[in-house]
């Protein structure tokens, strides 16, 4: 009789761990949700968001020739030849139907000549319209065609701790996109007469000013003129609506 029972606790034990297996061979029905070490929704919507922002921000470049030229030799008092001076950095296109581009200020405050890079190659003389010292930044015009535009964030939704995107041109290298966070708002910074100021803990190097800095909902919450001990500091949008009055 105890035989019996044995038996029958074990064919009982047989017909569990075959019904395991079953379900442990059923696994490949859900490679689809299988997502590669590292790789998630978040780091995917990054580079879509890129993608589709990123032709709004072009590269900006200045020149001008000295007014006072340099003595080579102050014996005989003869000047050098004049050359060109040259400021490189970015700008963001803030409305493609009039050709509207807002950048620092200091690229193009002594230039008399300024072109924009855009996104796919072409090159396009720009306009100051208005410029402003405290802020630094200014706006350009440039003719429209195929342009691409940031929409301006609303005042008062940036939050310290937020996730930033800052897109620029450092050192002429091309469009280089960097990620990061609002360390801090209403920041000052040496040289700059504007006190609120958004510091963001994002990495740029020269020629990043003019950039763009954009919240993860692709809109555009600043315009970065500085960098300061690994910050960098951006012009709020509210500065550059101030720019638009102006130019009206």
């Amino acid at each position: 009789m105890r035989s019996h029972k044995s038996r029958r606790c074990l064919g009982w034990i047989g017909i569990l761990l075959y019904s395991l297996l079953l379900v442990a061979g059923s696994g490949p029905c859900w490679a689809d949700d299988y997502q590669d070490e590292g790789e998630t929704p978040s780091t995917r919507g990054y580079a879509a968001l890129v993608k589709r922002i990123s032709p709004a921000v072009v590269g900006i470049r200045g020149w001008a020739v000295p007014s006072e030229p340099r003595i080579f030799d102050p014996e005989a008092g003869f000047p050098d030849p004049p050359t060109l001076r040259e400021w490189q950095g970015a700008g963001v296109v803030v409305d493609a139907l009039v050709g509207f581009i807002v950048t620092a200020n200091h690229l193009v405050a002594n230039a008399t000549v300024v072109k924009a890079l855009l996104h796919d190659g072409q090159e396009l003389d720009a306009v100051v319209l208005v410029r402003s010292e405290r802020d630094d930044v200014a706006l350009l015009r440039v003719e429209p065609g195929n342009l691409r535009a940031l929409t301006l964030e609303n005042p008062g939704v940036l939050e310290v701790g937020e996730p930033v995107i800052a897109i620029g041109n450092p050192q002429d290298w091309g469009q280089s996109v960097t990620l990061g966070i609002v360390s801090a708002l209403h920041r000052s910074c040496p040289g700059l007469a504007n006190s609120d100021l958004i510091q963001s803990d994002v990495r740029v190097s020269q020629g990043s000013s003019g950039g763009a800095l954009v919240n993860l909902k692709g809109r555009l919450i600043g315009v970065v003129v500085a960098r300061r001990s690994g910050f960098a500091f951006a012009v709020p949008v509210d500065s550059v609506r101030r720019l638009f009055v102006a130019a009206q």
